[in-house]
């Protein structure tokens, strides 16, 4: 299989067509429609179904999806990471799971200070993308909110957020006011994003003798935590969102806080034993101490 090959069926699988990837790469409906054939004849399966008008990946189909965008996203992480060591001038790749990503990072960045200059290029990934970029050497430094735990890692927590409990006003107005976490469960269902900070809750709640099972919403999977504060605003429910995240929506009274309930976080800077990250992972920590949402870690 060529990368042209992977980026068409790519293309085909995301829009469910083939006309529309024909236009987005600018190929003909027929061309798209043959390197799809040949792929199938080649391997002796068939990748996509015909659901109406709309194609429907197999499940060869979904696995050589995922296989596809991890192998894509792997190739344009080492071509920044190739661009990155230019004799102009180099760089250091870090990559930060979700929340580090959208909340701190691009904040806490432009405070250091590093002896020499460095640029850092940025980029997301899931917990185990970062570690494993980190492992493989894609990427030179990983920031993720799950202490990675392989004996060639070299991790520094760098700081600590608070998740907390939040509504709208008017939901709020049907809370005890400093409602415990027993209290809590009679607020469900309750919302907080399935992503890399859904273990964190998972957990505070089962210290406090509560199943996450039975708090969670029963359809409602939002995945991230924009989705979250978002569905909070319906004024329908109560949620647990990361403090930094909500702060505008706080401070907008678009959102009130629930109580005095936290969660905390710790974010750890890692990388291979072989690099030093003790100046970088200081100077993090330094200018995260200074947010009022977080604390020394």
């Amino acid at each position: 299989m060529t990368f042209e090959q992977m980026k068409i069926f790519l293309e085909a699988a995301h829009f469910g067509s083939f006309t529309h990837a024909a236009e987005r790469l600018g190929l003909t409906q027929s061309a798209v429609s043959v390197s799809i054939k040949k792929l199938e004849e080649k391997h002796d399966v068939s990748l996509f179904e015909r659901s109406g008008r709309r194609l429907v990946l197999t499940e060869a189909g979904q696995v050589l999806l995922n296989e596809a965008e991890r192998i894509l996203r792997d190739l344009e992480l080492t071509i920044r990471r190739v661009e990155s060591r230019r004799p102009t001038g180099q760089a250091s790749l870090v990559a930060c799971t979700a929340n580090a990503y959208d909340f701190w990072m691009p904040e806490l960045l432009p405070q250091i200070d590093m002896v020499p200059p460095l640029a850092i290029d940025l980029v997301r990934g899931s917990i185990d993308e970062v570690a494993a970029w980190i492992m493989r050497g894609t990427v030179d430094v990983g920031v993720t909110s799950a202490m990675p735990s392989h004996p060639q890692f070299r991790q520094i927590g760098i700081f600590t957020e608070r998740m907390i409990v939040c509504s709208s006003s008017e939901r709020r107005e049907q809370i005890p006011d400093d409602v415990t976490w027993a209290e809590l469960a009679s607020q469900a269902p309750l919302l907080w994003a399935q992503a890399e900070l859904a273990q964190s809750v998972t957990t505070a709640l089962a210290a406090h003798r509560l199943d996450a099972s039975r708090l969670a919403h029963p359809s409602l999977k939002l995945t991230s935590t924009m989705a979250v504060i978002s569905a909070l605003k319906s004024g329908r429910h109560v949620g647990i969102v990361p403090e930094r995240a909500v702060s505008a929506q706080l401070v907008s009274g678009q959102l009130v806080r629930v109580g005095r309930i936290e969660i905390p976080v710790r974010y750890w800077m890692f990388a291979l034993r072989e690099r030093n990250i003790d100046q970088f992972a200081s100077q993090l920590a330094r200018a995260a101490a200074k947010s009022p949402e977080s604390s020394l870690a």
